[in-house]
């Protein structure tokens, strides 16, 4: 039975079993459990023995003063004494409580998952690392080591120790120099009230010393200031706190240190550098042995168990670097930390000790890692790189997957740049929020436009790369082909061009599709003035970030209500108060509404609808393939910048929103590859992925905790209507009409025989130009202009435009 040190000197314990949460040398073992940490026993002394203590500490110190001055003449007894108590009333009065103790000492933040797995801690580049930790959560090893190499009577002194603090002043004031000796009371008062101290090397600061610290001894329990003490002091490599010290030369919390770890960092305070283990290991281990050989004179361990501890030298780790220890996923967690300071620019989230729980499940991201890793191995023969993905929950905006590249450590792919927020040209991927706009100005899917060659004059505009003259803008469809009359369906469905373009033009212009995008939840690029653009824009010539075009897309799953994206869950303080907390409940009810409902549905019945898709596409595509394994609606766009620089995927369920990016991070282009082949594979997997494994299915719960109804929410005001097929307007008794999605009090306005003044316009520089170019569009397409051009009436006078005032087709009420 090994003895302990007590007040009343040596005595023998009672034997408790004690198991090291620590393995290794010294690890789990049988051992007595010390007085002071004994279950039940109480943490502050009685007011009784407080005083006492004060008394003898204050006697000490008094001693110590009047052996120093009155010896030499400075002062009388009776000076000595009144000035002990008065400056000991100042200080006691001046000592700073627990709680500020705590407010004024940085902490490191810790950035962790959704269910608290460590991703990073932050350090501010000024200090270092320290985590608070409470007594309880400190290894009995490091205790005993701590105070067997710094204060073998700690448990009985009243703050100084009499013959350390007496030796220490005559050698001061014999002219010698620092003395050392301070007890753990003494080193504590020095770090957290040095105002009161003072740092000069004088009797009368070792004097003041002594008096804070049985003032300190006054106010709080033993246990108390042996905690503050090892979360204050520093154990070298900007490591501040036995929990700090713990993480960086062991990579375990301070609790799990065992013997041989224990005594090695007790060793380290004395002189941080020296002692340094990863600097200099046979200074640190001689300390180590002095560390031990205390812990055996005062009974800690056996001799035996020292030498185990000794001769078992523990894994040091080297040194963290100034940005904290990236465990994994570092785009996403650069990606927090723009996220707070763009949310919070008053608050200092590098020393405040904070835990931030982000919404990341470390499951999924390291699976989504896995995927793009597997997939854009077998791209490299398009001379594709890289690939990014996000992963949104529309109704809460919770980010929980970010994979910003195909490799954050390659530097040949410049794998460290975060493609998910960063500027990319959408490509077709855009054109959703393109017919959004349309349809709020009097489109709907069953309009019929012209998918014929358009030249389009651009006076002034230039080449953003060759900066020459471009006097006009002629855009042309994927595969070079013109289909003629075409629905809004199909040509969304297909990804045709040229309809594309004549939406900007009929919502307004470039102007209207940027408002849109913001509306949606682009947010930070689109910076250019919307001139800067043109109809272009249709075709994704607009900057985006992959991240903000997921949060568009999850908007319109969402029936239009706009949730901001957020890797945010909840903000602890260092004593786990919360300070922030979203509230998924509520999130959706307090939405902004960016579009009508009925839009949104709109939008989606065509992203969901295979048969529009298959004249492109064919009925076989990856996205009809994949709606139909998951057996639910699953929206999907694919996008393809016209130079092959960047593809996409976009897609969504009424759970899920997944965007895909691949390309290169310098903007190399790719072989020939639309998205759809590209960039499919990646997110028809992950969408497969959290569709079946439990563990995923689980993040996309809705509301309440239930699982989100499969089918998209249907809006009161969308009805089944019946459009003319030839122009997409009202039916007449002479059409042939089909059915059709529409917004009740909606589009269309006009019969089937009529057109507004854009559709005029745009039906005769269609006819002109097939009238002086002929052969740019053939067969059914040509067709189908002319049978458009039939329903109208085209060149019979007045019978293809309305005579005015006619009333304007209807535009779709502003969002609620």
């Amino acid at each position: 039975m090994a003895q302990r040190f007590t007040s009343n000197g040596y005595q023998r314990t009672p034997s408790r079993t004690v198991v090291s949460r620590g393995r290794g040398p010294g690890g789990a073992r049988r051992r007595t459990l010390p007085p002071h940490l004994l279950p039940g026993v109480s943490r502050r002394r009685s007011s009784t023995g407080k005083m006492l203590g004060v008394v003898v500490g204050l006697t000490v110190v008094a001693f110590l003063f009047f052996a120093v001055t009155v010896v030499a003449g400075a002062l009388s007894t009776a000076a000595a004494v009144a000035a002990t108590v008065n400056q000991y009333q100042e200080i006691n009065g001046s000592l700073p409580n627990a709680a500020h103790i705590a407010a004024d000492t940085f902490q490191t933040t810790r950035i962790l998952d959704r269910n608290g797995e460590l991703l990073q801690e932050i350090a501010d580049q000024d200090y270092g690392w320290r985590t608070f930790v409470p007594f309880e959560k400190i290894s009995p090893f490091l205790i005993d080591a701590t105070i067997a190499s710094e204060d073998a009577t700690y448990w009985s002194h009243e703050g100084v120790e009499p013959y350390a603090i007496a030796r220490g002043a005559f050698i001061i004031a014999g002219g010698s120099g620092s003395s050392g000796g301070s007890t753990i009371t003494q080193q504590l008062v020095r770090s957290v009230h040095p105002e009161a101290i003072g740092a000069e090397v004088s009797v009368q600061r070792k004097w003041r010393e002594g008096l804070a610290a049985v003032a300190l001894e006054r106010q709080f329990s033993k246990h108390d200031i042996l905690t503050m003490y090892l979360n204050q002091i520093f154990y070298g490599n900007r490591s501040y706190g036995i929990e700090a010290a713990a993480q960086t030369y062991f990579h375990k919390p301070a609790a799990e240190l065992n013997l041989s770890e224990a005594s090695l960092l007790a060793g380290i305070p004395q002189q941080p550098t020296n002692f340094n283990p990863v600097l200099y290991p046979d200074n640190a281990h001689r300390r180590q042995k002095y560390v031990l050989d205390q812990m055996v004179k005062l009974g800690y361990v056996t001799r035996a168990e020292a030498n185990e501890a000794y001769a078992n030298w523990p894994t040091v780790y080297e040194a963290r670097d100034g940005d904290g220890a990236v465990l994994d996923h570092p785009h996403f967690v650069e990606y927090v930390k723009l996220y707070l300071a763009e949310t919070y620019p008053d608050q200092d989230f590098l020393k405040g000790g904070f835990n931030i729980y982000t919404t990341i499940d470390t499951t999924l991201q390291n699976r989504a890692e896995e995927v793009v890793t597997q997939n854009i191995q077998q791209l490299q023969y398009y001379n594709a790189r890289n690939a990014a993905l996000t992963v949104v929950v529309p109704w809460s905006g919770e980010i929980l997957a970010m994979v910003g590249s195909a490799n954050f450590d390659d530097a040949a792919l410049e794998g460290q740049v975060n493609i998910t927020t960063s500027a990319q040209q959408p490509g077709s991927a855009i054109k959703p929020v393109v017919y959004a706009a349309a349809f709020e100005q009097g489109w709907h899917p069953g309009t019929v436009v012209l998918d014929a060659p358009i030249r389009i004059e651009t006076p002034g505009a230039t080449d953003p790369v060759t900066g020459e003259d471009v006097p006009f803008y002629e855009p042309q469809n994927y595969l070079q082909t013109f289909n003629g009359a075409v629905t809004v369906r199909t040509a969304l469905a297909n990804s045709l061009n040229i309809p594309a373009v004549k939406a900007v033009e009929f919502a307004g212009g470039a102007e209207a599709i940027v408002e849109m995008a913001r509306r949606l939840g682009i947010k930070h690029e689109l910076a250019q003035p919307p001139a800067d653009y043109g109809l272009s824009i249709a075709l994704g010539s607009g900057d985006v970030w992959p991240l903000e075009l997921t949060n568009a897309y999850a908007t319109i799953a969402n029936m239009g209500k706009y949730v901001p994206v957020t890797p945010i869950l909840k903000i602890t303080d260092s004593e786990d108060n919360v300070l922030f907390e979203t509230e998924p409940e509520n999130t959706i009810e307090v939405a902004d509404q960016a579009i009508r409902p009925e839009i949104a549905y709109q939008l989606v019945s065509i992203l969901t609808d295979n048969e529009s898709r298959a004249m492109i596409f064919t009925r076989q595509n990856l996205f009809g393939q994949t709606q139909q394994t998951l057996g639910r609606p699953t929206a999907a766009k694919s996008g393809t910048t016209n130079d092959f620089r960047d593809i996409w995927t976009m897609g969504f369920t009424t759970d899920v929103a997944v965007g895909v990016w691949v390309g290169n991070t310098r903007n190399d282009p790719l072989q020939p590859i639309d998205g759809i082949q590209g960039a499919g594979p990646i997110w028809a997997q992950l969408m497969l992925d959290l569709h079946s494994r439990p563990e995923f299915m689980a993040l996309l719960d809705g509301p309440g905790g239930q699982p989100m109804a499969p089918q998209f929410p249907r809006p009161a005001g969308i009805i089944d209507g019946v459009v003319c097929e030839a122009t997409g307007g009202l039916p007449t008794d002479e059409s042939s009409n089909r059915g059709e999605l529409l917004v009740a009090g909606g589009a269309p306005a006009l019969r089937c025989d009529q057109l507004t003044p854009w559709q005029y316009q745009d039906l005769a520089r269609t006819i002109d130009h097939m009238r002086r170019r002929g052969g740019s569009i053939t067969g059914a397409g040509a067709d189908s202009v002319y049978r458009y051009a039939r329903a109208v009436r085209f060149g019979e006078p007045g019978s293809a435009l309305p005579t005015f005032p006619h009333p304007a087709p209807p535009k779709a009420p502003a969002p609620a």
